[in-house]
C-alpha cells in the first residue's frame, strides 16, 4: 500500500472521517489500528518488527528513568541500541556482508555461508532511527519516560510518515498525539494543498522524468554520452521530486488529523555550496545524524584537521551504508564526506579570512558556486542510482574518459533538459515565494482555482502506473 494507491485513499478516507467525532483515546486507537493495518499491508511479519522494537524501547526507556546508578542507565541504553540496530543490520546487512566476504574471500577456496536472500522490511531504517532517538533522548534528559504504551506505540508506527519519514522526534510529536485536535478548515485545506503538490511531483513529473531516464543505469554501455548525461541530471532532478514529494503527502496525511509534522526539504537545489546542501536535504535525518552521530564523535569540537575529517568521512560512509547495502552507497557517502571536508577548509581558510571581500557574496560567484555544487551532486549520484560499482565505472567511462558527443540532439533528450531547465526556474521562484508567506495569503477564490489546477493536472497527466517510492528501498 503505497500513497498513490486506492488502498491508501480508501483507509485515510475511512479514518478521517471517524477521527473527529470520537474521544481522544479513541483517535488514538484509531491511528495506531489504522497505522499497523497500512504498515502489515506489505507483510504481516513486519507488524511484529516494528511491536518489537517499540516494546524494546518502551522497556528501556522507562529502566533508564527507574535508577541513577550510570552503569544500569547505560546498560539499558545499550539493549536498546543493539536491539533496534541488530534488528536492522540483519534484514538490511546480512546479504550484503556475506557477498562481501565471498568475493573477498572466494578466491581462496574457501568454504563460506551463501547469502540468505532477506527481504528488507519496508521503512526499517526509518522508524529504526525514530524509535532509537526516543530512548537516548530519555538518556539524556531530553524527554520523560512514557508509561503509556499506546502513546509511544502510534508515535513509532504513526502512518504518514512510518516508512520513508520525516524522522520525528519524540519530544515534537508525542505531545500533538496525545492533545486532542480540533477540526479546523486551515488543516484541511492545508493537508490537501500538501497532497495535491507531492502528488504533481511524484505521478506527474518525476515518475515520467524516471521512465525516461532510469533505463540508462541499466545498461550503459549501450547508450551514448548525451543520453547518459540526461540520465544523469534527470535523475538527480528526480530524487528530489519522488522524496520530497513523499515527505510533503506524509505532512498533508497528518495535517488531515491536526497533526504538524517536520519539514524535509527547504529548497535543496537554491544551495550555492555542498554544506548548504546537506542543510536543506532530509532534514530530519541530517539533524538526527548530526545529534546522535556526529556530535557524540567529536563534531565540531576537534580543531584537528585531521581529526575532524575523520569524523565527517566516518559518519558520511554510515549515511552511505543507511542509504543501501551496498558498495555503491559507501563509495556515495565517503566521497560526499570528502567533498564536505573540503568546502570546510575552504570557507575556514578563505572565506572567513576574506569574508568582508566583495566576491563571495557577487551575484558571478553565487552562480559559479551553484553550478559547481550541482554539478558534483549530479556526478557523485551516478553511484546513488547505479546497480553496482561496475556499471557506475562503465557509466563515468562513458560519460567523461571515451564520450562519443553524441546524443544531445535526441528529440527526448532535448526535451527532458528543457523540463530540468523548467524544473530549476520554477525552483527558484518556489522558494522566492515561500519566503513571502507562499499562497496562503492569496484571496480565497484564487487559492480555489489553483487547487481545481492541480486537481485537473494529477487527474489527467498522471503516469498510468506510479513508480516505487524511491526511499522505500531503504
Amino acid at each position: 500500500m503505497t500513497f498513490v494507491s486506492l488502498e491508501f485513499a480508501t483507509l485515510l478516507l475511512f479514518s478521517f472521517s471517524l477521527y473527529y467525532f470520537l474521544p481522544q483515546r479513541a483517535r488514538m486507537f484509531l491511528l495506531l489500528t489504522v497505522s499497523y493495518v497500512f504498515y502489515c499491508y506489505w507483510n504481516p511479519v513486519y507488524g511484529l518488527l516494528i511491536f518489537a522494537s517499540t516494546l524494546i524501547d518502551y522497556s528501556m526507556a522507562l529502566a533508564v528513568a527507574a535508577t541513577r546508578v550510570r552503569l544500569y542507565r547505560r546498560l539499558a541504553l545499550l539493549v536498546s541500541i543493539i536491539g533496534n540496530l541488530g534488528m536492522l543490520c540483519y534484514f538490511k546487512y546480512t546479504d550484503f556482508a556475506l557477498e562481501s566476504l565471498a568475493t573477498l574471500l572466494g578466491p581462496m577456496g574457501l568454504a563460506l555461508p551463501q547469502p540468505l536472500d532477506l527481504i528488507l522490511p519496508v521503512g526499517i531504517s526509518f522508524y529504526t532511527f525514530q524509535t532509537m532517538s526516543y530512548t537516548i533522548d530519555v538518556y539524556r534528559g531530553i524527554k520523560k519516560p512514557e508509561k503509556d504504551f499506546i502513546l509511544v506505540a502510534l508515535y513509532v508506527s504513526f502512518f504518514p510518515q512510518l516508512v520513508a519519514g520525516p524522522i520525528e522526534r519524540a519530544k515534537d510529536l508525542m505531545p500533538q498525539l496525545r492533545t486532542r485536535q480540533n477540526f479546523s478548515f486551515i488543516n484541511i485545506e492545508s493537508g490537501v494543498r500538501l497532497i495535491c503538490w507531492g502528488l504533481l511531483k511524484k505521478i506527474v513529473v518525476g515518475d515520467r522524468l524516471t521512465a525516461a531516464a532510469f533505463g540508462s543505469y541499466l545498461q550503459p554501455q549501450l547508450q551514448n554520452t548525451g543520453e547518459l548525461a540526461f540520465a544523469a541530471v534527470a535523475m538527480f532532478v528526480v530524487v528530489y521530486l519522488d522524496f520530497s514529494a513523499y515527505s510533503e503527502i506524509a505532512r498533508g496525511t497528518a495535517a488531515l488529523f491536526g497533526i504538524r509534522l517536520s519539514r524535509n526539504f527547504d529548497f535543496p537545489h537554491t544551495a550555492t555550496n555542498i554544506a548548504d546542501y546537506w542543510r536543506r536535504w532530509h532534514i530530519t535525518m541530517s539533524r538526527w545524524v548530526m545529534d546522535y552521530v556526529f556530535k557524540p564523535l567529536g563534531g565540531f569540537q576537534v580543531r584537528n584537521p585531521l581529526q575532524y575529517g575523520r569524523i565527517i568521512l566516518i559518519t558520511m560512509g554510515l549515511v552511505g551504508l543507511w542509504h543501501g547495502a551496498q558498495w555503491t552507497f559507501v563509495l556515495w557517502g565517503l566521497l560526499n564526506g570528502i567533498c564536505l571536508f573540503g568546502y570546510h577548509m575552504f570557507s575556514l581558510h578563505v572565506i572567513r579570512k576574506h569574508k568582508k571581500a566583495a566576491l563571495f557574496t557577487s551575484l558571478p560567484w553565487l552562480y559559479s558556486s551553484w553550478l559547481l555544487s550541482m554539478f558534483v551532486r549530479i556526478v557523485l549520484s551516478v553511484l546513488f542510482f547505479s546497480p553496482n560499482l561496475h556499471h557506475a565505472l562503465v557509466f563515468y567511462d562513458r560519460l567523461f574518459v571515451h564520450p562519443t558527443f553524441s546524443g544531445f540532439t535526441e528529440v527526448y533528450v532535448l526535451i527532458g533538459f528543457a523540463a530540468i531547465i523548467l524544473f530549476w526556474v520554477f525552483h527558484f521562484a518556489h522558494a522566492r515565494l515561500a519566503g513571502r508567506g507562499g499562497i496562503t495569503s492569496w484571496p480565497p477564490i484564487i487559492r480555489g482555482g489553483i487547487y481545481a489546477c492541480l486537481f485537473y493536472v494529477i487527474l489527467f497527466a498522471a503516469m498510468d502506473t506510479a513508480e516505487p517510492f524511491i526511499y522505500f528501498q531503504f
